[in-house]
């Protein structure tokens, strides 16, 4: 499969995904079947006050992962003290985030979804931010480091399960911050030549 063909593929599947999620949200009001599946289940997940200990600590530490702030922390170390390839996927990890970034904010602003327990509109749910930066980082890393593959979506699928465990997220949200972060760490990966020719 060519990287066109892939581009393609990878680009539909998310358009798709858009559209089903906004179908959810647009017809939350009229009890859609999509919209109760979500509700059900964050339901199932959700860990309802009094927490459940330590497990929802160890969520609450493996939510931090999918912060902006760790992976920009991240991509500065490897630029900065890493090896040529360490600094190379530094760099690469720098675009995923400012491109992840740019449409996770864009997209939270024209679909402006409450999280699921705000009773007023404070920053959108959909999609989930931290589920994006989690599967992008994983995706340019998974690259670079294949033998690691296999635990890096592990622990970003971990990061998207937390955010619906404590309270943060739908399950779609989440899952379009996953097909997100893995279309943009992709289209990162795939040109990574004309981005690597940058200095910055």
């Amino acid at each position: 499969m060519n990287h066109h063909t892939l581009h393609s593929l990878l680009g539909f599947s998310f358009l798709s995904l858009l559209v089903l999620c906004m179908s959810i949200e647009v017809k939350a009001e009229e009890g859609h079947f999509l919209t109760r599946l979500d509700r059900d289940i964050f339901d199932a997940i959700y860990d309802t006050p009094p927490q459940r200990e330590p497990l929802h600590s160890i969520m609450e530490g493996i939510t931090e992962f999918g912060d902006n702030k760790t992976m920009v922390g991240l991509s500065m170390l490897l630029m900065a003290y890493g090896d040529d390839k360490g600094r190379q996927t530094g760099r690469l990890m720098s675009s995923a985030f400012i491109s992840t970034g740019i449409v996770v904010f864009g997209m939270k602003e024209i679909i402006r979804r409450k999280r699921p327990l705000d009773d007023r509109l404070g920053n959108p749910a959909f999609p989930s931010g931290h589920t994006a930066y989690a599967f992008a980082t994983a995706t340019i890393l998974s690259h670079q480091y294949p033998r690691w593959r296999i635990p890096l979506y592990i622990g970003a699928s971990l990061v998207g399960l937390s955010r619906i465990y404590l309270g943060r997220h739908y399950a779609s949200d989440v899952v379009a911050g996953a097909s997100l972060g893995t279309v943009t760490g992709m289209i990162v990966w795939n040109n990574r030549l004309k981005l690597l020719r940058w200095e910055f």
